[in-house]
């Protein structure tokens, strides 16, 4: 019996290998996900952790299982490849080459319900335009309720902070007609959804996370699309927020959001970043909306259309029609963005530390997670110092990767009498709400601390004007979403970015890597800002 352990770059670990039904009960106890097309489990927590509950529960041998040393995406079909076109990270030690070429992708066959597909609509401009009237909009809003309002099916990946929502309640309230709108989100932001939903139509009848027959709104987080399934039928329209979550065929939640597509004729998509790592995972959204391209099999969908900057216009060509994104020049008040790299120099004790955890024997991924625990560590203090350097006006949004490190900065706040909230994965709606409201509204509440992955998309941050960054993500994508909880409508003042880089450490390939992903997602999704976008990253650095 063995077993095969391979990380993701995005977090989790496949796990595949012999079938032992101890080995499943351990993959379900972790929140594992079967992947049929790779006939493996996809499970939270590091390699280190599932492997050591192989050993512990099952008496496996350390020569039954194999950790991969090379970091995984997940495609868009469900198969697992090497992480590709980015500077890697090197922590030494033997790496086994892919025997795969870079354009080398499965195609499964995975099944996703048929969705109708895209067609254009009735509406005219003149009637859009009516319809709107009685709205308060920005000058680039009506524009984006055209575009999902003329098609049964769109995508609109404005930037963050552009109004997507504002834009996509309008067109499904007006398309709706007065029958029922399922709106798709992540579970922090159903609060946000129903304030706006309430905004825009006083009157609306909103139900949460329960099918409701009466209600105007129906609005649920994506862990509870299976239980909306058999109602599908019954709405005039879909809308997903975030998007992008339905990248991964094999979720759960995709295969639900594709059965409740299937029964709904106009399906709107929201999504800031469309792409995070690679051309491929366009696919799945193609695939929802009903996109002729998405109709290809995953396989020569990637021959045709990704690996070339040549390819990657003509994918651009093909779905311009489909696809509508806005940069935030069009915003006339905001003020700009600028990001600033911060040079930290470890202390001798700090290098000895972090050179004993170069220079262990465990795994390179143990590794890897150890020296970013330890570099976020080292920058609490960095970052203390610079908040001392802010004007009283000045309000920051710490971001931080482990939640240590938000304890630690709330306590630094406290000492020096600056008052603060947090924000975790593990706060409810309502204690994250009261977090965001008492940052937005008091002004003796200063500092926003908050772990990226829980406070980095989909809250309105704008009265702060400083972001810091502690530990940085795996793409440039959810940089971005984090930096725009300040930077979007509404923000009145410069937002400035401070990225604390450690020197001669991980820090700056993690960066590097960053900067090599933002390239092939602007080549693809923004190319006239290509030329810009490396300039304003090369004079950071």
């Amino acid at each position: 019996m063995k077993f095969r352990l391979a990380p993701l770059a995005e977090g989790g670990v496949i796990l595949s290998g012999d079938f032992h039904p101890g080995a499943v009960a351990i993959a379900k106890r972790m929140r594992g996900v079967y992947l049929s097309a790779g006939k493996a489990w996809r499970v939270q927590g590091t390699a280190e952790l599932v492997r050591s509950n192989l050993i512990l529960e099952l008496g496996l041998a350390e020569d039954q299982l194999e950790i991969l040393d090379t970091l995984q995406e997940l495609l868009a079909d469900g198969s697992v490849s090497p992480v590709r076109e980015v500077t890697s990270i090197s922590l030494g030690g033997y790496s086994p080459e892919s025997t795969k070429s870079e354009e080398e992708v499965s195609d499964s066959g995975i099944y996703l319900a048929s969705v109708p597909s895209i067609k254009n609509t009735e509406l005219t401009n003149a009637e859009i335009d009516k319809a709107v009237e009685k709205f308060s909009l920005m000058g680039h809003q009506p524009a984006g309720i055209r575009h999902l309002l003329q098609r049964t099916s769109a995508l609109l990946a404005d930037d963050m902070g552009l109004g997507k929502t504002r834009q996509a309640v309008i067109a499904a309230g007006i398309r709706a007609q007065g029958k029922p709108v399922l709106v798709i989100v992540l579970n922090s932001l159903i609060i946000n959804w129903q304030r706006e939903i309430l905004m825009v139509f006083p009157e609306a009848q909103i139900a949460l996370q329960t099918f409701d027959a009466q209600a105007d709104w129906i609005i649920v987080n994506y862990e509870r699309l299976g239980d909306f399934v058999r109602h599908a039928g019954c709405f005039a329209v879909m809308v997903i927020d975030e998007a992008h979550r339905l990248k991964e065929p094999t979720a759960a939640w995709t295969r639900h959001g594709f059965d409740i597509a299937a029964q709904v004729q106009n399906r709107y998509l929201l999504t800031g970043t469309p792409v995070l790592n690679r051309e491929a995972e366009l696919h799945t959204l193609l695939r929802l909306s009903g996109h002729p391209i998405g109709q290809l099999p995953l396989n020569e969908f990637c021959e045709r259309f990704a690996g070339s900057p040549e390819f990657r216009k003509t994918l651009r060509a093909e779905i311009a029609d489909w696809m509508l994104r806005r940069r935030k020049d069009v915003l006339p008040n905001l003020q700009g963005k600028q990001r600033q790299t911060v040079p930290v120099i470890l202390s001798q004790v700090e290098r000895d530390e972090y050179n004993q955890i170069m220079r262990s024997d465990t795994h390179r991924f143990a590794r890897l997670g150890a020296l970013r625990q330890l570099l976020e560590r080292v920058k609490v203090r960095i970052v203390a110092d610079l908040m001392a350097e802010l004007d009283v006006d000045d309000k920051v949004i710490l971001f931080c990767e482990y939640q240590e490190s938000v304890a630690s900065l709330r306590e630094h706040c406290l000492a020096m009498g600056v008052g603060c909230v947090t924000l975790v994965g593990s706060d409810s709606p309502k204690k994250r709400q009261k977090a965001i409201d008492a940052f937005q509204q008091d002004q003796d509440c200063r500092v926003f601390i908050g772990t990226r992955s829980a406070a980095g998309t989909g809250y309105n941050l704008t009265a702060a004007n400083y972001v810091f960054f502690l530990g940085l993500p795996w793409t440039p994508g959810l940089q971005d979403q984090a930096e725009d909880r300040a930077y979007r409508n509404g923000q009145l003042r410069m937002v400035v970015v401070k990225i604390p880089l450690a020197e001669d450490t991980i820090d700056q390939q993690l960066w590097q890597m960053l900067m090599d992903k933002r390239a092939l997602a602007s080549d693809l999704i923004d190319p006239e800002a290509e030329a810009s976008s490396k300039k304003a990253l090369a004079e950071t650095i």
